[in-house]
Parts: structure tokens; C-alpha cells; sequence
């Protein structure tokens, strides 16, 4: 009770209750702040960086790789680098190849990779965005087959895929039920693949956000698709940075892993996205909130 002007003053409960939570969140973070950057600063304490260049695979398509230096890959690997201490030897090999070199220990990590229980015998994943596979589709194919039904039940419109992508959930079952028809197309490359949906090869193809804008917009094709969720009970899957097992040691792993989620903590990776990404796809793309 406090006396204001000579009249008691009552502060309502409600107002303490919200400042005492709100302190309550404001110690928790903190506390959680300064366990994640000193688990941090451990590891990396711990693991010093190789004498050699780490070798980096990228997957070059749309805004997430792009001109050899750009992109939310380079950006993020490039923040990872600087805060761990190493150098890094960038490439851009198909994906198939690239997932076959991170197996054989010819580079020491893969970005944007999907966690597979076939990949763990060779791979760490550590992730650090999501974001939902949206199906692409031609605009002209009419509405009564832009359902996964009225797609199948067209036998004359064909499906397009990346060779080597595993798209996760329903999408890879959908795949394998176009290839079982013959009716699947595959494109050694995402920018192969977009630019055999714009010549009309296959009428529809899965890319996430952070693929189909730019690659769309490079090719003159915005206003020549239509963009469909054939599937949102999926939950989006996960992009993860696949760290060799032939070429890091579990503590290597657990400082990249530090590094990573310090850059989920203080806001690193959503400023990164922002710069690719409208505001409202850069929220769904993160995956600390």
C-alpha cells in the first residue's frame, strides 16, 4: 500500500502478478543466455579449429546459395566460421554427390541438409531453420487437378523432383508414387529443374520459400505458377548443417552446436533471414521463437 497526497493507494494485484512473471521470463532468459555462451565458449575452448580449411558443400538454389559468396547458407556458415575460429573452403557440388563426398569424408560439411535415419551413420545434424515445402505448379493446369487426387488422376501431367533431394513425410511417398507411374522428372539441379517446369516438361515440382522466389524471378516464371500446400498437416521439415563423422570428434561437434544456437539466441540467424525473406516467412523460418 502506498500513501500518494495523503490518500492510501492500492497497487492493483494484476499489475504485481504481470511484473513478477515478466521478471520471472527476464531471469530465465538470461540464465538460459549465459548457459548457452558458456557451454559455448567451453567447447570452443576445448576444440580448436583444424590447421586445414573446413570444406563446405552448399546447396546452390535460389536465396540459399547464390554468385559464390552470397546467400542464408554463406551468411550463416560464414558467422559460424567467425565465431568458432576457422577457415572455410567453399564448393557447390550436385546434392547427391554432395551427401556421397560428406560419406566419404571429402567435405567436412553439408548445408541445408534434411536429417535422415539412413544419414546418421555418417552425419551430425545440427539445425538451424525450417521451412514448408510448397508445391509449384504451372498456372495453367486447371483448379480440378491442382489437388494431390486431380494430379494423379491426370495421367498426361507429369511431376518434377531435384535429383538426390529426399523432400520428407507425404512428399516422398508422393514421389514415389509419380515414378512408379512414370511419370516423375528429375533435374540435376534446382535452377535444371525450374527451368525444365518452365519449358513444360513436368507441370508442378515441391521448393521451399528460400528456392522458388528467386529462382522463379530469375527465369521470368512469377507470374506463370501458382503456389499450393498439398500437404500442411506435415510440419515443416528441418535444415540442418550435416557435419561429417569421418572428419569431427563429438566435442567439434558439440562447439559448432554452441555456435549455432548462440546465433538462435541473440538474433544472429533471424537478421539473416530478414534479409532474404519477407517478415513473415522469416518468423516461420526460425526455429527458436
Amino acid at each position: 500500500m502506498l500513501v500518494v497526497s495523503g490518500e492510501h493507494y492500492n497497487k492493483p494485484a494484476a499489475t504485481l502478478s504481470s511484473l513478477t512473471h515478466q521478471r520471472r521470463q527476464l531471469v530465465s532468459r538470461a540464465l538460459f543466455l549465459s548457459l548457452i555462451f558458456a557451454a559455448h565458449g567451453a567447447a570452443l575452448a576445448a576444440v580448436p579449429c583444424p590447421a586445414r580449411p573446413v570444406k563446405v558443400a552448399f546447396y546452390e538454389t535460389g536465396s540459399l546459395y547464390f554468385d559464390g559468396d552470397k546467400g542464408v547458407d554463406r551468411d550463416i556458415v560464414d558467422e559460424l566460421a567467425r565465431r568458432i575460429g576457422c577457415r572455410i573452403e567453399a564448393m557447390a557440388p550436385p546434392r547427391a554427390r554432395a551427401y556421397a563426398m560428406l560419406q566419404a569424408g571429402q567435405v567436412d560439411v553439408v548445408t541445408a541438409a534434411l536429417p535422415y535415419h539412413e544419414r546418421d551413420a555418417y552425419a551430425y545434424f545440427i539445425p538451424y531453420m525450417q521451412q514448408r515445402f510448397a508445391t509449384v505448379m504451372l498456372r495453367d493446369v486447371p483448379l480440378a487437378q491442382s489437388t494431390p487426387q486431380g494430379f494423379a488422376a491426370d495421367p498426361t501431367l507429369r511431376f518434377g523432383r531435384v535429383r538426390g533431394v529426399n523432400y520428407g513425410g507425404q512428399r516422398d511417398q508422393w514421389l514415389a508414387r509419380m515414378e512408379a507411374g512414370h511419370r516423375l522428372e528429375q533435374g540435376a539441379s534446382p535452377t535444371t529443374a525450374f527451368r525444365m517446369l518452365g519449358s513444360r516438361r513436368f507441370a508442378a515440382m515441391f521448393a521451399i520459400p528460400l528456392q522458388y522466389e528467386k529462382e522463379l524471378a530469375d527465369l521470368g516464371l512469377t507470374d506463370k505458377v501458382r503456389i499450393a500446400d498439398w500437404f500442411p498437416e506435415d510440419k515443416p521439415p528441418l535444415r540442418c548443417l550435416a557435419l561429417s563423422r569421418a572428419n569431427f570428434t563429438e566435442a567439434q561437434r558439440a562447439a559448432w552446436t554452441a555456435a549455432a544456437q548462440s546465433m538462435q539466441i541473440d538474433g544472429s540467424i533471424k537478421r539473416i533471414l530478414a534479409k532474404y525473406l519477407s517478415p513473415e516467412e522469416a518468423e516461420k523460418a526460425q526455429i527458436l521463437k
